[in-house]
């Protein structure tokens, strides 16, 4: 039997392209990650492409093809580094126009972690980016192998936020742009200083992809959201995020 790159029991469904990727083997997956420089540890997204001129793609099963999340910079260091080739990510659904001429429109997506030994690991399966209990389960997984301190009020759940990144970019989140974000307080220990710093852990609802991010850094603003209230492209509902065209 070859040898695959996912570990652990949870796994796309079997006619997902999602699961196509999940049994490539180690040696394959390398030569990806190497691409698109991967650390160990990180969790990427990846996902079925829609607009299949639109994007290159480094994996191909029939006539899907798969984009997997690149950590190099973005475009706008264009000159300095080698760069990603996207900027927003919308998982499922789109919106009616593109904000900007690199944002991305998948099909069915998941987040993984990478792994040493060219290993992966699903963290969050298909459509999970807008329920609030699979957020929180990645969120405690993220806290837990980190280190970070439970912020919190006690039994809460992650809550919904707006924030615009006015002093720099944090990873997937670029300069200037304002997003909608699942996001709970966390403590960071600092061993030079002896504190306790305060930080967030936030992902984007359109697509999952997550951050860390110390408080001072940028303003986080909670959303007022009840049952039937309006969030992005969706509708807030029994703590998830539905789609209602």
């Amino acid at each position: 039997m070859n040898e695959k790159i996912l570990v652990g029991e949870k796994h796309s469904p079997m006619h997902s392209v999602l699961y196509d990727f999940e049994c490539i083997s180690p040696k394959q997956w390398a030569k990806v990650k190497n691409e698109l420089q991967i650390p160990d540890g990180f969790l990427f997204l990846a996902g079925s492409v829609r607009h299949k001129k639109s994007y290159n793609a480094l994996l191909r099963f029939g006539k899907d093809h798969l984009f997997v999340q690149s950590f190099l910079p973005h475009k706008s260091d264009k000159g300095v580094y080698r760069t990603r080739g996207f900027g927003r990510i919308y998982s499922l659904y789109e919106p009616a126009s593109k904000g900007y001429d690199d944002d991305m429109m998948l099909e069915e997506t998941a987040i993984y972690q990478s792994l040493p030994d060219n290993k992966i690991k699903l963290v969050l399966g298909i459509g999970e980016h807008l329920k609030v209990r699979c957020i929180k389960s990645m969120f405690d997984a993220i806290r837990t192998q980190r280190g970070l301190y439970d912020f919190a009020p006690e039994n809460s759940l992650p809550r919904l936020y707006t924030v615009t990144f006015k002093n720099a970019s944090c990873g997937y989140f670029l300069k200037g742009n304002a997003y909608k974000v699942w996001a709970t307080p966390v403590g960071l220990p600092d061993q030079q200083t002896g504190e306790i710093v305060k930080c967030w852990i936030f992902c984007d609802i359109n697509c999952g992809v997550p951050a860390i991010i110390r408080a001072e850094r940028e303003n986080f603003f909670p959303m007022q959201v009840a049952n039937g209230t309006c969030v992005g492209l969706y509708t807030f509902r029994d703590g998830q995020l539905v789609y209602e065209p």
